[in-house]
């Protein structure tokens, strides 16, 4: 409890925080394209070879939905309204049990036809190019989603808190202290009136305006909260490293008492101990004093 991050250890925690595009479907999605290629290559795209494929290997759905180029939603809904119900996943799951029906209304999308063209097409230089701003496009996209996935991190181990110990927690909007005042947090326990423990949540793989908000963030917490409420901060991600004096300013707020402790996603678990420690060591009644 009283040891304090210094900027060095706190740099070598530090790691690139996943988009969670390449989970253990992705992977088998890669696994499945190449056997579905060595599949089709140079036979008649029909409706047994569909249907035999689907039936020995379901990811291969996801292949043909990349070849008719469909999101996974719209690729539902095209199944939807011929017959097919569910989400993408529950009819991946179909395919062993329901290859055939599967297998038709790809071929009513065109699938054979897509598969052809695809083969016989000679890729170009400006082919290439534009490949790959639609795949840069979705890494960016991504890249937007690392800050929920941070805090999608931080709630777990609440929910296990809660769980285990019976924790409440609030996600989002602003908490009041017993003065009043009003401020932004990520997370407030036990909920946002005057809650005891703060935990602000901030994670940079690229470098932006947006990147030094956390500073005015800090502050305004710090102005706001109680004397006796913990703050924490979360962060992670390499797009720190290029913004090194923001990093170095935070820490030394941390270094004065102003935030409690600095926690990574390979520190989460000595959070979620921290949490456990600070409400164990409180009196039975003290929360909802805080409250009165």
């Amino acid at each position: 409890m009283n040891h304090q991050i210094t900027l060095e250890e706190l740099l070598s925690q530090l790691k690139r925080i996943p988009a969670e595009w390449l989970d253990a479907d992705g992977h088998k999605v890669l696994e499945s394209i190449s056997i579905v290629v060595e599949r089709i290559n140079d036979v008649t795209i029909d409706l047994d070879l569909i249907k035999a494929i689907l039936s020995e290997d379901p990811y291969a759905l996801d292949v043909f939905r990349l070849f008719l180029d469909m999101s996974q939603d719209i690729f539902a809904n095209e199944m939807r309204i011929r017959g097919v119900k569910g989400d993408f996943t529950s009819i991946r799951k179909k395919c062993e049990n329901n290859s055939e029906e599967i297998a038709e209304i790809l071929m009513e999308l065109g699938l054979a036809d897509v598969i052809n063209t695809h083969r016989s097409h000679e890729w170009t230089l400006q082919d290439v190019l534009w490949d790959r701003y639609g795949h840069m496009r979705g890494r960016a996209m991504a890249a937007q989603k690392r800050g929920s996935t941070l805090e999608d991190a931080v709630e777990s181990i609440l929910i296990e808190l809660r769980n285990e110990i019976g924790i409440t927690f609030n996600r989002g909007g602003n908490f009041v202290s017993r003065s009043g005042k009003q401020a932004k947090a990520d997370f407030a326990i036990p909920s946002k009136e005057v809650p005891h423990i703060i935990i602000e949540v901030k994670g940079y793989e690229a470098t932006g305006s947006k990147l030094t908000d956390i500073l005015g963030d800090i502050l305004k917490v710090m102005e706001a909260k109680d004397e006796d409420t913990h703050y924490f901060f979360v962060t992670d991600g390499i797009g720190w490293y290029r913004r090194l004096s923001d990093l170095k300013k935070i820490v030394e707020h941390h270094q004065r008492g102003d935030i409690e402790m600095i926690y990574t996603i390979g520190t989460l678990q000595d959070l979620k101990e921290n949490i456990r420690y600070i409400l164990a060591s409180r009196r039975p009644n003290d929360l909802s004093d805080r409250l009165n």
